[in-house]
Parts: C-alpha cells; sequence; structure tokens
C-alpha cells in the first residue's frame, strides 16, 4: 500500500514537470523559429535498470515496481511554417542550418530570421545580438535596399555588404537551449558542425514555430486528467491506511 502512495506520487510529480514543458511550448506558439520541447518520461524499472554501476538500486522482490520519472526534454527539430512578411530584414532558413549570433557568452545559434538594424547600421535579432558573417563580423545593413540572396549573401543599395554565416550540425537535438530562442553548442556538438550546405535563406520570410496548438492542448488535457487520476489513488489509500488503523490497529 506504501509502495502504492509511492507509484501515485512520483506520477503527479513527473506530470507536473511534464505539464511545465507543454505550456511552455503553447507559450511560444508564436514565436518565429522556436523549436517545441518534448517530455521524456521512464518508469522506475527503466531507470533502475538502465543504471549498471548501481545495480543494488532495483531489486524484483523488494523495489517500488511503479511508479515514473521525469527524465529529459528533447527539441523537436522539424522545420515550422513559412509567413511571408514586408519585412527585407526578415529571413527564413530551408533546410537544416542555423543561424550564428554573437552573444557576451559567446557564439550561440538560432533558426529565429526576426532581424532588424541596430543603432550603428548593424543586422542584429530581436533581442539585440549581432548576426555574424562568414568572415566573423557583423554585417552593416545600413541603405535603403536590402538584397538577401538565397547563400546568405547580402548587398546593401545594389553593393556588396557581406554573407550571413550558417551552420549545419550533425546532432542538432544535442544543442543546449540558453533563452531568447538561442542555442548553446558543446565542444564535442561543435566538432560534428559544418559551415551549411543543404540549406538556403528565403528573403522576406520567417519560419515560425512549430508547435501544434492542438496536439498540445490535448497533451496538457491528458496530463490533467493523469494527475487528477493520481490524486484519487492517493485519496484512496489515504483512506484505506487510516481504516486499517482504526479498525485493525485497535486491540480486542
Amino acid at each position: 500500500m506504501i509502495r502504492g502512495l509511492y507509484s501515485a506520487a512520483s506520477g503527479m510529480i513527473a506530470i507536473e514537470k511534464r505539464q511545465s514543458v507543454i505550456s511552455n511550448n503553447i507559450a511560444n506558439a508564436s514565436t518565429p523559429g522556436f523549436k517545441r520541447q518534448a517530455p521524456v518520461q521512464l518508469g522506475f524499472y527503466e531507470v533502475f535498470t538502465n543504471t549498471p554501476r548501481h545495480a543494488y538500486y532495483f531489486n524484483r522482490d523488494s523495489a517500488p515496481g511503479g511508479g515514473t520519472k521525469f527524465v529529459e526534454t528533447y527539441s523537436d527539430t522539424s522545420m515550422g511554417m513559412l509567413r511571408a512578411t514586408d519585412n527585407p530584414l526578415n529571413a527564413a532558413l530551408l533546410g537544416p542550418g542555423y543561424f550564428v549570433v554573437d552573444t557576451p557568452e559567446g557564439e550561440r545559434f538560432t533558426r529565429s530570421g526576426d532581424f532588424t538594424r541596430s543603432a550603428e547600421g548593424y543586422l542584429i535579432t530581436a533581442s539585440g545580438h549581432p548576426v555574424q558573417s562568414v568572415t566573423g563580423g557583423p554585417i552593416s545593413v545600413d541603405g535603403a535596399s536590402i538584397a538577401i540572396g538565397s547563400d546568405g549573401t547580402v548587398q546593401v543599395d545594389g553593393l556588396p555588404a557581406g554573407q550571413i554565416r550558417l551552420v549545419e550540425f550533425t546532432s542538432p537535438e544535442r544543442l543546449t537551449r540558453d533563452g531568447k530562442n538561442f542555442y548553446a553548442a558543446s565542444e564535442e556538438v561543435l566538432r560534428q558542425s559544418s559551415p551549411a550546405t543543404e540549406t538556403t535563406i528565403e528573403q522576406k520570410q520567417l519560419e515560425m514555430s512549430n508547435v501544434h496548438l492542438p496536439n498540445e492542448m490535448i497533451n496538457l488535457m491528458l496530463g490533467m486528467r493523469a494527475y487528477e487520476a493520481n490524486q484519487r489513488v492517493i485519496s484512496a489509500l489515504d483512506g484505506t491506511m487510516g481504516r486499517l488503523i482504526e479498525q485493525v490497529g485497535m486491540p480486542g
């Protein structure tokens, strides 16, 4: 009976974390370039048996035998829908590549092409960080007419102004979220990156979030029902334990 309480409680904890991930997806449904996060849960059996260095954690005869644990999240890297705009500084990526952005913390990567122009005339992200060129510096877009080619080349008033740097990763799902719709890459992931060869740019387009709102809302509702079911289990077990203590435990 105590094991049942543990199983239900662990399920509620995992569901709370799962609901937080889904809620964040819903909140960013209209964020350009946002990639939805998918929660990963494992039962205690899988958690314990997949830890061979500590095999004593799991024992078929004495282990709880139930419950679940929120393990991690992973990014769904599928492409979002494109939305046409009239802004020549907007750019959407067709393919698996990422824009490279300079931040105080180092290089970061993003799929969001919702760019603008800084006071100094440079191409920057919506959060104010310079978009990196293939030469490593910023790109000046201080002019009246701006054209961005499919390969990232930028022309301002008909003159070359640089080329937007694009990179592709062998394992993009291993990128780490770093706020502001940016991703950070570990040294290992960076070693498996290369200049983009399968990615092109569409000017005056934005790649929107790949969050599918109806699916996320359904998942949110299912999580709420699962949480309520675990609550009822705990309530029933608590009542049963109370009656056992009051009736069975009373001296004859």
